[in-house]
């Protein structure tokens, strides 16, 4: 995996696992009366842990004067497509001044929604995923157990039947 999708501090499907979360922290920050550039640079106070690295870049930046649209290009440009919508969403707010309430609970009902879908997926996949230990351990040791007594006994009674 390239340096481009990979999140902070792990991979990019743990980053994509915790969207939900990170969108859900930032509504509270934006209904909290932050505006976008300040609720960023709150965030790293209560983010997951894998986006705390970006989320402490952006904090600096933003202290040392840095204009929010770079400092969100980096923090896009840091943990991939996964985190496209809520960095454009918050640079056009900071640009326009448009209250983005309602877009943030949009964009958090389909990120729990998508990560619901993809657990439904992964319990789909379990049975599969349970199949080769089954066949390799569990299927063995009940011949172990089960058939090798009656074969050795079995074999045992030929023998003392044979002159």
């Amino acid at each position: 995996m390239d340096a481009k999708n990979r999140g902070a501090g792990g991979n990019m499907n743990t980053v994509s696992k915790n969207i939900p979360e990170l969108i859900d922290v930032l509504l509270v920050l934006i209904r909290a009366g932050h505006s976008p550039g300040a609720a960023m640079s709150q965030l790293h106070n209560w983010a997951p842990d894998e986006f705390q690295p970006p989320l402490l870049r952006v904090h600096t930046e933003l202290l040392a004067g840095r204009r929010f649209a770079d400092s969100m290009k980096g923090f896009r440009d840091t943990l991939g497509p996964c985190v496209y919508p809520i960095c454009d969403i918050l640079v056009s707010a900071d640009r326009d001044g448009l209250p983005i309430t309602s877009v943030l609970d949009q964009l958090s009902f389909h990120a729990h929604h998508e990560r619901r879908r993809l657990r439904e997926i992964e319990a789909r996949e379990l049975p599969v995923r349970l199949l080769f230990p089954l066949v390799c351990c569990i299927l063995p040791s009940f011949v172990l157990l089960a058939m090798v007594p009656l074969l050795v006994n079995s074999l045992t009674v030929v023998s003392t039947r044979l002159p």
